[in-house]
């Protein structure tokens, strides 16, 4: 979030507080600095993806650096072809590219498991990851990475052509679907084509859009929730999770309000298709990228950002309206951590 800030307001010269040359020291300084959460992104995923699925999180971050290492970003740029084992690996620069990232953390992970189970304990503490290195490094190399690379192109080509062909129908199509993806898990499959149209043309006029719309309609739906039940625990919940849904963060209020009841959800997503179908319409976009939320509203300050205000309230006021309608079967919930 606080890296998308820095890439909307670098040109700013912090001195004259007048718009900063791109030729400028201040310029290349602050965008260097705001570049670099995008380019070593990955690792964080990597990190992530791996202690999701119960590996050694340290270990996916330190072999997926692999592909950050001088020495290979090197080659690449001078386009040197190196063979291991008589096997040529394939030059193809991964900053900021998540796919692979995602993939590497997945793969390390189920090895690392793999081996825990054949390894004997009392030298699983250094043959684990030994053996872990010594394969997967060459993996990452050889398959995993530009396997990852080849996925992550064809995923931000396919919704690219999409939203080249339907137009503002894709929005409102991925926004009414957000609600799915995100109890899913695949938020983090759209990073590389937000990332992708804001280096190629300076804006995001699909991901981020339809995100805005989903988020602020699932935290309104959990508010609406929060209103009208009359169960203490399912307030509570529905409160903690509306407030987080509103800062960006919409898997409490996915999985401990919107599922369990069911019509919530629905009616979230109806409301997140037709304020998506605003935004699409009038072209909202997002000149960084964010998690869409009030607190990164900021994101979408260009020529349209009176349409995303307008966006953000049809998309609070349709879900409200929506859920209490629609109602619920005011049972407690106790989130995740339901007690038997």
């Amino acid at each position: 979030m606080s890296v998308s800030y820095q890439r909307r307001i670098f040109p700013i010269d912090t001195e004259n507080f007048t718009p900063s040359s791109e030729t400028s020291d201040t310029y290349y300084i602050l965008s260097f600095i705001s570049n670099a959460g995008f380019y070593f992104l990955p690792l964080l995923l990597a990190h992530s993806t791996a202690k999701h699925f119960g590996g050694d999180a340290y270990l996916a971050l330190f072999l997926t650096a692999i592909l950050f290492h001088p020495d290979f970003t090197s080659l690449v740029e001078a386009g040197e072809s190196k063979a291991f084992l008589t096997l040529e690996i394939p030059l193809r620069s991964y900053g900021s590219a998540v796919v692979p990232a995602i993939l590497i953390g997945c793969c390390v992970a189920f090895f690392e498991r793999f081996l825990r189970k054949w390894i004997p304990e009392v030298i699983s503490f250094f043959a684990v990851p030994f053996l872990t290195a010594l394969v997967m490094g060459p993996a990452i190399l050889l398959v995993l990475g530009p396997a990852g690379s080849f996925l992550g192109d064809l995923l931000s080509g396919g919704l690219s052509f999409l939203h080249e062909v339907a137009g503002w129908p894709a929005v409102a199509l991925l926004a009414g679907c957000c609600p799915l993806l995100i109890a899913g898990g695949f938020p983090l499959c759209f990073i590389p084509l937000s990332l992708s149209m804001l280096a190629s043309t300076g804006y995001d006029p699909f991901t981020r859009p339809a995100f805005l719309s989903a988020n602020i309609a699932i935290a309104a739906s959990a508010l609406a929730v929060f209103v009208k039940s009359r169960q203490k625990a399912t307030k509570t919940l529905a409160l903690q999770a509306s407030l987080t849904g509103f800062m960006g963060v919409t898997e409490p209020s996915v999985y401990g309000v919107l599922i369990p009841l069911k019509r919530p959800f629905l009616a979230a997503s109806i409301a997140a298709a037709i304020s998506g179908a605003f935004a699409g319409f009038t072209q909202v976009k997002s000149v960084a990228y964010a998690s869409p939320s009030l607190v990164t509203l900021p994101i979408f300050i260009n020529d349209t950002f009176v349409y995303a205000l307008i966006t953000t309230a049809l998309a609070a006021v349709l879900s409200f309206v929506l859920t209490w309608v629609m109602g619920f079967e005011d049972t407690p919930l106790h989130g995740l951590n339901k007690e038997k």
